[in-house]
């Protein structure tokens, strides 16, 4: 009558086995793989929206600076303090200050003259835009974006989608 130790060979029960392991991380770049892509795509439409609205921001910028001048020249800012001092260069401070510039995805120009204007968003070589072509907005409202990235507004790209 003597007191028996019974042993389990098997598992103990707890942990995981390197199979449950595995397939979790299987799991995980099966999810990973769908959604970088994904984020990636939202991020860049999200990115593309906000030159969009910035352009759109310094067209009523060029508006109120014509409204005072009866003129849409010197609106450029050529030598970088901020003021108009040329027809056309970067938009200079005093029209607008387009957060896609602050934030290193767009540089936004002006090309003026006494009558017209056409403002453009060129996204930073550097940045997550580098590849998706550029925006244009004139006085008259009409949109342009070069889907292609082949740096002409072309057939099907006077529109922004």
């Amino acid at each position: 009558m003597g007191s028996e130790l019974e042993v389990d060979a098997g598992r103990g029960g707890t942990g995981f086995s390197l199979i449950e392991l595995l397939a979790a991380l299987a799991i995980l770049a099966v999810i990973a793989a769908l959604a970088v892509p994904l984020y990636t795509s939202y991020s860049e439409r999200a990115f593309r929206a906000e030159a969009q609205g910035d352009l759109l921001a310094c067209a009523l910028g060029m508006e109120r600076w014509a409204g005072g001048r009866f003129s849409y020249e010197s609106a450029a800012d050529t030598d970088g303090d901020g003021s108009g001092d040329a027809d056309s260069g970067p938009i200079a401070a005093t029209i607008c200050e387009a957060r896609s510039v602050s934030q290193g995805r767009y540089a936004v120009s002006v090309d003026g003259n006494g009558d017209t204007f056409r403002l453009t968003a060129r996204p930073d070589p550097r940045g997550p835009m580098a590849k998706d072509g550029f925006l244009e907005l004139d006085d008259a409202g009409n949109r342009g974006w070069d889907r292609d990235d082949d740096g002409v507004i072309g057939t099907g790209e006077d529109r922004w989608e």
